[in-house]
Parts: C-alpha cells; structure tokens; sequence
C-alpha cells in the first residue's frame, strides 16, 4: 500500500520535483511550506528548470536545489540522492517518467496525462468551490490535510536588496512598478499603450517615478511603456537576475502587471498588486496576497488559454485604464475593495 504525505519521516530525503514557469512555482510555495513545517527533519530537494533555481534559491524550506538536464543524467542525479519519496507537482508525463526510471519507490502527483501507472499515490484535487486555486492542487500532493494556506515566503537576498537600491536611485518616490509583459503572448497582455496611460495617470496623481520590468522576450512591450510615460520611467526589461527582479519589485509601492509570472512574484514580496485578466481565470490563478486587486471584465474565464485568442483580446481590451487606476488608488490610499 502506498504511504500517504504524512508517512514521510524526518530520516527520509525527499524530492520536490518544481513546476516549469515562475508564476506556477510561486503558486506551489504555500504547500511546500506546509509540508517542511510538518516535516522539519526531512532532507528536502528541489528539482527544477535550470531557469528556475534562483527562485528556489529564494525559499528555505529545500536544503538542496539541482537542475533538470537531460533524461539520463537526470535520472542518475536522482538515483544519486537516495530518496524515498518523490513529490511531482507539475502534470506532465516527463516528470513522473523521472523519478520513476530512478526507483524512487513512492511517487506522488495528480493523475494528468496518462501517467497514473508511473505513480504510487495519486493526489486527489479538492472539489471544494472555496479551493479552485491552482495552490489547493499542490496542497493536495504534499499537504492533503490542509485546512489553510499561508502566504508563500521568499527572502530575499542582501546583495540582491543592495543591487536594486542601487539600480533606484536616481528615480524619485514612490515608486509604480510596470510589467506589460506575459509569457502566453497576447491572449494575456492588456495593451502596452493603457500600461502607459495608467502608469502617467498614477504618476501625476502621487508623483514618483515608474520602472519598467520584464524579461528579453518583455523588451518590445516594455519600451513602449518607457516611450509612452516619458521622463520619469526606467526600463530594466531583460538586464537584472531574477533575485534583483524581486528586489526591484520589493521597492515598489505598487505594481501594475498582467496575468503572469511577474504578477505572482510581485505578489510574494509583498508589493500591492493589480493585475489585469482576460479569459483565464483568476479564481485558479490568481495572485496569491491581501494587497492584490484582479481587474477583468470578461465572464468566460477558463483555465487554458491559447497565446493567440480572439476573445481573450477583446476581454483585454473591455478592460479601460480608468478600471486599472481605481483598483490602484484603492491599494495606494487603503481603500476597501469593491463588491
């Protein structure tokens, strides 16, 4: 019979095997914390994207972090480890393959794409309605008792803290934070032009400056943020780390972004969020903090959404800038959130 989560004991070395984007990682911290609580004695390992490792970098609960490289190597990088227990929090059929060609004995995931025979134990998501978010489905892999989810925690690092306040200090305060990129393309980025006009709208309001962020693949959309609000904008898309991303983000009193990677790191920081929806669905994904406000227009929100999308586009484009500066001046001034 396989052993469920809490069977894990403090002698065991167990392997967290990362989801492949930023904002689903980010997504999974919560759980991870629940399960390092409930298992302070365990030898915890996170496998993940080569990209990735600087965001588990961040986290206290795995002592130890290493790459996913090819299948062999890392099979035998598993097979290395010695562990009992391995953890799959994405659902791809690749990374129960892993594990399982390693004989890690207990393999625990949802049951997506056609692997239920490479796993041991198969995590059941909750049908609860309160428990949509893409958090619960990683509670259920790693902490299926859970009555609760903290916040996910990151720390950032002194030098990383340093670099920004460096990287800042020729803006004035406060600070807006501006990410008008996302990694499914259109179907998930609000026009950069109402970026712009928002960001200026802000600006004037309560002065400051506003810095630009993203990664190389942001630089066309966040130039045109940077030419549209003029003096006063610093565009960094593309030159900072991700621990220096996080600093930058750290800084900011507030953060205008779309439904994306940047808008969950923003988010666990602790920075005040707005973050701008189409079709997907902010129930499941959305940004995980009390200082968030979910600005979307669209009632057909679903979970997959293609990077090209007709209605997607045009839920993005029903969101106006006035919607977009009410949702920040409620966070800026502490207002109650609508109904």
């Amino acid at each position: 019979m396989a052993a469920s989560s809490a069977s894990v004991s403090s002698e065991r070395r167990v392997l967290v095997v990362s989801p492949g984007w930023i904002g689903d990682a980010i997504m999974a911290l919560p759980a991870l914390q629940l399960f390092h609580a409930q298992h302070p004695g365990a030898v915890l390992t996170v496998l993940a994207k080569p990209g990735l490792l600087p965001l588990w970098e961040l986290h206290a609960a795995p002592q130890r972090r290493c790459a996913v490289t090819g299948t062999w190597p890392t099979v035998a990088e598993i097979m290395r480890g010695g562990y009992s227990a391995a953890y799959l929090l994405p659902n791809s059929a690749r990374s129960a393959w892993l594990p399982w060609l390693a004989a890690v004995p207990e393999r625990t995931g949802l049951a997506g794409h056609w692997r239920r025979a490479l796993l041991t134990r198969v995590a059941t998501p909750p049908a609860d309605a309160a428990r949509q978010h893409q958090a619960w489905e990683y509670a259920a892999i790693l902490a299926p008792e859970a009555a609760a989810l903290p916040a996910p925690e990151l720390a950032l690092p002194a030098a990383a803290r340093a670099a920004a306040v460096r990287i800042l200090a020729g803006l004035p305060r406060p600070l807006l934070g501006v990410m008008p990129g996302a990694a499914r393309g259109p179907a998930k980025r609000w026009p950069a032009a109402r970026f712009a006009e928002a960001a200026k709208n802000l600006r004037d309001r309560h002065g400051g400056g506003v810095v630009i962020m993203g990664g190389a693949g942001d630089a066309e959309a966040c130039a045109a943020v940077a030419g549209g609000v003029g003096a006063g904008a610093l565009n960094l898309a593309g030159t900072t780390g991700l621990p220096e991303w996080a600093a930058l983000l750290a800084e900011c009193a507030l953060v205008l972004a779309n439904d994306s990677g940047g808008m969950h790191l923003a988010a666990a920081v602790g920075t005040a969020v707005v973050a701008i929806f189409g079709v997907t669905d902010p129930a499941r994904t959305g940004p995980l903090g009390a200082r968030c406000r979910v600005v979307q227009r669209s009632a057909q929100r679903g979970r997959a959404v293609p990077r090209e999308s007709a209605a997607a586009g045009a839920a993005l484009a029903a969101v106006t800038t006035a919607d977009v500066v009410a949702a920040a001046e409620e966070l800026l001034t502490g207002g109650e959130p609508h109904a």
